[in-house]
């Protein structure tokens, strides 16, 4: 199959040297596009300036290890998968990292080639500043940042291909596990999503990240905290997707 993944966090300029951004890492977009690979399938991964890339992630030498042979062996078949999966990656690189950028990328990627499903992960700013030119001085004791709604990426997806399976995220805080449900539940109305999955921050970072899978129509699926959980999403994903009935793509 053909799979697009985005992930990281845009950014939205506040002048010429300063921008609101937001914390994500593109860690998660990264493990599923890793895990889609690793099923023999084809991905399109857009991903902002700053976001950890898939495979590249586990690249880096462990110079704490103690045993240095077994890290020379670990990156031996990190090598070795590279080298298995490189033809099937396809990286699409945020120059800005802005929404708009991101936007046009997405339709352009999505309208080329007839793709299968979209994981769209990426934390896209809900909020866009009016960008003064030059620098703002530095001298202020306070700062207003008039800020407008950026556009909802998500909801133009099924525009621009219609028959795709369409996973969207919804990530909340310290919310209460019917609040964030709901919430996923309406976003896959407003999104046209086939799926939203849901994550609280609060829960992360407290060390028990797990999913809840909203569908429309359908009962909340829980994927507990644990090992694979991307892959253990992109299974699951990879079951429905085949079972959901598409007009044939062009």
């Amino acid at each position: 199959m053909n799979i697009v993944v985005a992930g990281g966090g845009t950014v939205a300029r506040i002048d010429d040297v300063r921008h609101l951004a937001n914390i994500s890492t593109g860690r998660t977009a990264a493990q599923i596009t890793e895990a889609w690979l690793d099923r023999g399938d084809s991905v399109w991964h857009i991903h902002t300036p700053a976001a950890i890339l898939p495979v590249h992630r586990l690249a880096a030498l462990d110079l704490t290890a103690a045993e240095p042979t077994a890290e020379l062996d670990r990156l031996a078949r990190l090598q070795e998968r590279w080298k298995q999966i490189q033809g099937r990656l396809h990286l699409v690189p945020l120059v800005e990292g802005s929404v708009d950028e991101y936007q046009r990328t997405l339709q352009s990627v999505l309208q080329s080639r007839p793709i299968d499903i979209a994981f769209l992960p990426i934390a896209v700013s809900d909020y866009i500043p009016e960008p003064a030119l030059g620098k703002i001085g530095s001298d202020h004791e306070t700062l207003t940042i008039t800020c407008h709604r950026a556009p909802k990426v998500i909801r133009m997806v099924r525009d621009w291909s219609p028959a795709l399976y369409l996973v969207g995220f919804k990530l909340l805080s310290g919310v209460p596990r019917e609040v964030l449900v709901r919430e996923a539940e309406r976003a896959c109305l407003t999104n046209r999503a086939d799926l939203t999955v849901a994550n609280d921050l609060e829960s992360i970072r407290a060390g028990r990240h797990e999913f809840h899978l909203a569908r429309p129509g359908q009962p909340i699926e829980t994927l507990p905290a644990g090992p694979r959980l991307a892959e253990r999403l992109v299974e699951q994903v990879a079951l429905w997707a085949t079972q959901t009935p598409r007009e044939p793509q062009p």
